[in-house]
């Protein structure tokens, strides 16, 4: 008995007491741990499911991690952690569904042809309630565990974890006005005009989802022309799907392809510049807001040039009028010709803004011009696919990078051409 001291006591006490609390508390952190991974992961699931493929499929892409990625992140959360710690109360979140609702139905269900102001109205309005949910976290969710990792402790606090079926979350409310967008674009006595179509691609790039912008572009072209009769029955005239007002804006493309590249889907990416720079109709386009103008004073350059030689052939008394007018017209037509022609061959062939997409041998000179927002397109998924290091450029390697440089050799351009690599000179 003289052995225990009091002193001692008391210290083999608080650790006993110091043990036991750390014991206690450890299911706990396991439980709030594998809740956040079960959440994001069923998450995450869920989205790759409902993502639609607009292009060909790449095999395996989605089996294994690739060493050559520049980040292994795959489609980013709506709402960053960052953001500030403000919530939405659930009366705020049933209010967004129930104004949701209403505007999809009274551009859904409109008696005739529903105008561009309603249209244009609801995708606002639309827009407004995502930048609130993306600015807003949501409110705390009780964290749940998955039937794999079930433990005593676990089962003992399975009616605490379980959340309420009939509550309204910030993703619920994503996918409500990602759907019910869509649902009013493909709506067939909606006519889609530009205006509306950057709101749609605003509205899916700020909600992070991407899915339908392949499908949206092809409608965007190709969907009949609603033209409303006295009768009331509504009929459709065929549009041209390769005419210039049927090009996809380059302002829209660009969003739409980045936001294609943020969601990591090589598929999708690929997809996107297709229904965008890659129609008849983005070339079309591109001609007559970029070529037309130039091609016009070249046309103009014969007779303002002879009526020149001609006076100039006035203030000359050596040879006859009429040789002097051919000599002066000739020496304006070859300085004319000898500039435009080297200026051509140096826009067409300038590639300064060129990383790791070239253009192939054999290309013509007047291919590479219209065609340059595509090749700058895949340049750019080149960039966001490989690796971040320029040392290492060249190393990549996987079915999704093999598919890419398939994809660039089948378009006439090449992706890492060696002569032009950083040493390779």
């Amino acid at each position: 008995m003289k052995a225990f001291t009091p002193s001692r006591t008391a210290f083999v006490c608080q650790v006993c007491r110091q043990s036991s609390t750390r014991q206690v508390a450890a299911p706990w952190s396991t439980i709030n741990r594998l809740a956040q991974q079960s959440r994001t992961l069923s998450s995450n699931s869920t989205h790759n499911q409902n993502r639609p493929r607009h292009t060909q499929s790449i095999p395996g892409s989605s089996q294994q991690p690739r060493r050559w990625l520049a980040s292994a992140s795959s489609l980013a959360p709506v709402a960053d952690a960052t953001l500030p710690a403000s919530q939405l109360s659930q009366k705020e979140l049933s209010d967004f569904n129930t104004r949701i609702d209403e505007l999809a139905r009274h551009v859904l269900d409109h008696p005739a042809v529903p105008d561009e102001d309603a249209v244009q109205r609801a995708l606002r309005e639309y827009l407004s309630i995502a930048r609130k949910l993306v600015d807003a976290k949501d409110s705390p969710q009780k964290p749940t565990t998955s039937q794999a990792e079930n433990t005593a402790t676990s089962a003992l606090l399975s009616n605490l974890n379980s959340p309420d079926k009939s509550s309204i979350t910030r993703l619920r409310i994503i996918e409500a006005l990602t759907t019910k967008a869509f649902d009013m674009l493909i709506y067939r006595p909606v006519f889609i005009t530009p205006a509306i179509l950057k709101s749609y691609v605003e509205l899916q790039c700020l909600l992070q989802r991407p899915e339908s912008f392949p499908a949206v572009f092809t409608l965007y072209r190709e969907k009949p022309v609603p033209r409303p009769s006295k009768s009331g029955v509504i009929a459709y005239d065929e549009t041209n799907p390769n005419k210039v007002s049927a090009s996809v804006p380059p302002a829209v493309a660009d969003m739409a392809i980045d936001a294609a590249i943020e969601s990591r889907d090589l598929s999708l990416a690929l997809g996107t510049i297709d229904a965008t720079y890659c129609t008849t109709a983005y070339k079309r386009s591109k001609f007559l807001r970029s070529a037309l103008f130039p091609l016009t004073g070249f046309l103009l350059t014969p007779p303002a040039a002879y009526t020149l030689a001609t006076r100039f052939s006035d203030y000359q008394s050596t040879m006859d009028p009429a040789m002097a007018t051919n000599i002066a017209m000739a020496g304006i037509m070859t300085y004319t010709m000898a500039v435009g022609t080297v200026g051509y061959v140096a826009l067409t062939t300038a590639n300064d803004q060129m990383v790791r997409v070239t253009w192939s041998m054999g290309v013509p000179l007047w291919e590479r011009w219209v065609r340059e927002e595509e090749r700058g397109a895949i340049d750019k998924i080149s960039q966001a696919w490989g690796f971040a290091s320029k040392d290492k450029w060249g190393e990549e390697e996987g079915e999704e990078w093999d598919y890419l440089k398939e994809f660039c050799g089948l378009r006439g351009m090449m992706l890492d051409r060696v002569e032009l690599m950083d040493g390779m000179e």
